[in-house]
């Protein structure tokens, strides 16, 4: 592996940091809020990816078809902020967010080595039922058959969009954006059916 790669990798691994976000307070002082300051670190990340494109730089750990489209670094915050700002529910954000950090390099090496993508998919049911105990405490939790159904879908739709190459979207985005819009559904559908 070199030097990029296992950049990449270990971005993705420590990225759950970013879910810190739930941890600290909304108002920081100084007429500061944690909103304001997430935001702002946002922008300077797209800003950052703004002028990398322009200028035609390629950051450490960026892939080579990287180049001619917004990075998956850039695409990942995308899919951060649409966790964070519009899902909103860290019963869903942090097991989806968890999911997508550390089973992308898992389905990664399991492409590489020949594996089944039945491994990186069991690995993603267990991280995201064991998360969801975790946050339990804290946020409340869905009922127990509600919470093996929301794994059953998280797991299926992140596996499905982390296999196909698609030259414009990255999965980083998608392994967010697409489990956690879905979940957000399915727990509105069952609320409104008294399930919840």
């Amino acid at each position: 592996m070199d030097g990029g790669s296992a950049f990449r990798r270990s971005f993705h691994l420590a990225s759950p940091v970013f879910l810190g976000y739930y941890l600290v307070p909304d108002d920081l002082g100084a007429g500061l809020t944690k909103t304001a300051v997430t935001l702002l670190f946002l922008g300077t990340a797209w800003c950052i990816e703004m002028a990398r494109m322009a200028l035609g730089l390629r950051l450490i750990g960026m892939r080579a078809y990287e180049g001619q489209r917004v990075s998956a670094y850039a695409q990942g915050s995308v899919g951060l902020a649409f966790a964070l700002f519009v899902i909103g529910d860290p019963r869903i954000v942090i097991p989806v967010f968890v999911g997508m950090a550390w089973i992308d390099p898992l389905a990664h090496l399991a492409r590489k080595r020949g594996w089944s993508r039945a491994v990186p998919a069991g690995v993603y049911a267990a991280l995201f039922l064991a998360a969801s105990a975790l946050i339990e405490p804290a946020y409340g939790g869905f009922p127990p058959t509600i919470r093996l159904l929301f794994a059953a879908v998280a797991t299926v739709t992140a596996i499905a969009v982390e296999g196909p190459f698609l030259h414009q979207l990255d999965d980083d985005l998608l392994m967010q954006a697409v489990p956690m819009t879905i979940l957000a559904g399915l727990a509105y559908a069952v609320a409104a059916y008294g399930l919840l």
